[in-house]
């Protein structure tokens, strides 16, 4: 390896792990109920959230109306990644994809929701650093919520004569 490619590894790792910062920052901020320091630090000013087909919030004065009204019906949230996937698609645009786990008690009734899914996100590098462009929220299930406005996570279909192998114990 040259000294190029090792400065270009080591630069992609870095925006790697500034993009694994801002999605971390999206569930800080909002299980902190800080939907100000929400749209500011995580999306793109022109940044979209796209809760399913039918509905899609765009820019950050309309994300934190939608976000301060969400959240205020929860009473605590709390909000987990895992099997974050970054692709760098350019020098100043990634794509992402995150599984979440979101738990949230309501105000309403202390009712508890529960919703298992996945965080699409395509990232462009601003000023500011990197930031949302456009999330895209699709739902593996859901608990205790009343009517999901979330598309259903993509999934090949299994196919219908495949017998499911024997599991073996010794």
């Amino acid at each position: 390896m040259n000294t190029g490619q090792n400065d270009k590894q080591l630069w992609e790792l870095v925006q790697r792990q500034l993009i694994h910062e801002t999605l971390m920052d999206y569930c800080l901020f909002v299980d902190r109920n800080d939907p100000g320091s929400l749209v500011e630090r995580v999306f793109c000013a022109d940044g979209c959230f796209e809760l399913g087909a039918r509905h899609a919030v765009i820019g950050r004065d309309n994300l934190a109306r939608m976000f301060a009204k969400t959240l205020a019906a929860f009473t605590a949230t709390s909000h987990h990644l895992s099997n974050v996937h970054i692709h760098m698609t350019g020098d100043t645009t990634a794509e992402s994809t995150a599984y979440v786990y979101a738990w949230h008690l309501t105000v309403e009734d202390g009712r508890r929701i529960d919703l298992w899914g996945r965080y699409h996100d395509q990232l462009r590098l601003t000023a500011q650093g990197w930031r949302i462009a456009n999330r895209r929220l699709s739902a593996t299930g859901s608990d205790g919520w009343k009517n999901p406005p979330f598309d259903p996570v993509e999934r090949q279909p299994n196919p219908e004569h495949t017998p499911a192998p024997e599991i073996t114990r010794r």
